[in-house]
């Protein structure tokens, strides 16, 4: 795990940003704080700032150079299955001088080129010159787990593990007012587009050959359409083999190993399954003393009982977030504003304190549908003309509603399910995706943001009504990739942690989306092939329980804590109408029902301007 930076000179005028690299490496230092080097060789520079989790040895540190001094590898991830193919490659006649994953990779790209990338069990995002060719090849892992930018023009082509690395080159900072609006409907940026022109992002499971400064950009994975021949019990027993090995190949390491325990159900199967690998392991629970609406503990503790697992429990008070908070905002170097990165941030960074590598239950929700939006689609998307029109009235009730009482939240959710029985196919899953919606959006900005249609169908492909994969596949390029895997990296990264997600594994997705979707979800459930397939290893009141998400209490902070910068920084009315992206008038609403006490119904909208306001005085102002 690490950061990584470059630059490939297009013109000799290029190599004028070669004295830009070490203030570059130096941004992404919590990422990999215990060395970092650069390397130049002719029209590339390259360097690395490594964070040592396989083979300590200063053998592996990057850039890393071919024996004949042909090839230069930057590797940020881990490859999980290097040992097998490293004796696929010895038995080819190749020889290795480390023990380490890198120049494993190095060696498979020497001797495959970009079809190596389909051997690779892990994530990563890679680049690697060829000092003969003068080419350069940029990749990132099926599901883009790892980050990785790049700016191109007619002098250089730079890249990095996060955009404020870029952002130490001269480039222009001009804002991108299609991303600045799909930001503010879904609280992040969908790929490959940044909040600013010019910059953009390396597509998941694509790689790009840069020869001669130009690129050729090519998708190199995609989730096969093949379709399981099994019974259901037999996807249950394959899918526990998968999770087994999955962890095992995910629990190599030369440094401390723990997980995240929750107390649901997903990082529960993976901390019961790791514990049986390894009775030492450590676990680690989040509690909300202060907060007991958001404190899931008393199920991660019978987890914990119920297999002897070593477990400890993180105490989280109301002043450990507030104190996040501004480690948080500064680590943005874009907006992003699921408010659930300050609770990952704290669990991060708590964690950090007893070990380097973390594993967590990330991505079964979007794999084997366990969202609330998942489980209101396929109900939408299977009901009859009758249930239909009887959801649709469910739109007329009137109120505004937040999710900070059980009350709320229900009254919340059925306004938007009778809005989502309206909607079919892509409009039905943009709907349900989105924070903001579009009547919300036509208040909040200026009339100098201009209107965009909808730029997301690169992305979105075509949601089906008669088939409920094709909007978990929506969700595994949006909300996944967007969101989730964005969230755990920056917050991870941020503490100097590499977290591993078992369910991530490409063969277990591979496997999810041959499924009949109805294994996944149905009238009564979502997750149901996870829940059959382990519940003998986890508690009965963990399997009954909801799903609850890792929230803050986001509401409450703005009316107290953040109030003060609200009404004086962030919204300030003489610097909204300087800004000139936004409507004064209904920031000046939300304000007052901040005033009010309504600030949980608009948490969302406001905490998303925060977050903005806080990234723009910072790099644009």
């Amino acid at each position: 795990m690490c950061g990584i930076a470059g630059v490939l000179a297009l013109t000799e005028n290029g190599k004028s940003l070669f004295p830009f690299l070490p203030a570059a490496i130096q941004k992404l230092h919590l990422r990999g704080p215990d060395r970092n080097k650069i390397h130049e060789s002719g029209d590339f520079a390259g360097a690395h700032a490594r964070l040592s989790i396989i083979d300590l040895s200063e053998a592996s540190d990057q850039p890393f150079i071919s024996d004949d001094g042909r090839y230069i590898l930057l590797l940020n991830g881990e490859i999980f299955n290097f040992r097998e193919i490293r004796a696929e490659l010895e038995g080819q006649g190749r020889s290795f001088k480390t023990t380490g994953d890198v120049e494993v990779g190095l060696q498979a790209f020497i001797q495959y080129g970009p079809a190596c990338l389909d051997k690779l069990n892990g994530f990563f995002a890679i680049a690697v010159y060829d000092t003969h060719e003068k080419s350069l090849f940029l990749a990132r892992d099926r599901y883009g787990i790892k980050p990785l930018y790049y700016f191109q023009d007619a002098q250089s082509l730079i890249f990095a593990s996060e955009m404020k690395a870029l952002l130490e080159f001269p480039i222009k900072r001009e804002l991108n007012q299609a991303s600045f609006r799909d930001y503010f409907q879904f609280t992040y940026i969908p790929e490959p587009f940044t909040m600013l022109k010019g910059i953009q992002k390396l597509p998941a499971a694509h790689y790009a050959m840069i020869r001669e400064g130009k690129m050729e950009l090519k998708q190199w994975y995609e989730i096969p359409e093949g379709k399981y021949e099994g019974s259901y019990e037999d996807a249950q027993k394959d899918l526990r083999e998968l999770m087994e090995d999955s962890i095992a190949k995910r629990m190599i390491s030369d440094v401390p190993l723990g997980a995240f325990l929750s107390g649901g159900i997903d990082s529960s199967i993976v901390s019961v399954l790791a514990a049986r690998q390894n009775s030492k392991m450590e676990v680690f629970s989040i509690t909300f003393p202060d907060h007991p609406y958001y404190d899931e503990s008393v199920y991660a503790k019978e987890v914990a009982q119920m297999h002897g697992l070593n477990h400890q429990l993180i105490p989280v008070r109301e002043k450990d977030f507030l104190d996040a908070l501004p480690k948080v905002l500064d680590y943005l170097d874009e907006p992003f504003a699921d408010s659930s990165a300050i609770a990952v941030h704290v669990l991060s960074e708590f964690v950090r304190k007893h070990l380097t590598v973390a594993l967590s239950g990330d991505a079964a929700d979007e794999i084997f549908g366990g969202y609330r939006k998942q489980r209101a689609a396929a109900a939408i998307m299977g009901s009859s003309a009758a249930k239909r029109a009887l959801l649709k009235s469910l739109r007329h009730i009137p109120g505004n509603y937040s999710r900070k009482s059980k009350a709320g939240d229900l009254m919340r959710k059925m306004q938007r399910m009778g809005k989502a029985a309206s909607l079919n196919g892509n409009d039905l899953y943009v709907f349900l995706a989105s924070f903001m919606a579009e009547e919300e959006k036509t208040k909040i900005f200026s009339p100098n943001i201009q209107s965009y249609g909808n730029s997301l169908q690169h992305l979105l492909g075509t949601v089906s009504v008669d088939d409920f994969n094709t909007f978990l596949r929506a969700d595994m390029k949006m909300v996944l990739n967007g969101d989730m895997l964005r969230k755990t990296d920056l917050m991870s990264m941020a503490n100097s942690l590499e977290l591993r997600s078992p369910f991530l594994d490409y063969r277990i997705i591979n496997f999810a989306f041959s499924l009949q979707s109805n294994w996944k979800v149905d009238k009564k459930t979502g997750k149901r092939i996870l829940l059959d397939a382990f519940q003998d290893i986890i508690p009965p009141s963990v399997l009954k329980r909801p799903k609850h998400g890792f929230e803050v209490p986001l509401g409450s902070w703005i009316q107290g804590d953040l109030l003060n910068e609200l009404e004086n920084s962030w919204l300030n009315n003489s610097f909204i109408r300087s800004q000139g992206l936004f409507n004064p008038e209904y920031i000046g609403y939300l304000l007052s029902q901040v005033r009010i006490g309504k600030a949980s119904v608009y948490q969302s909208t406001i905490w998303s301007l925060i977050v903005f306001q806080n990234w723009w005085k910072k790099y644009m102002a």
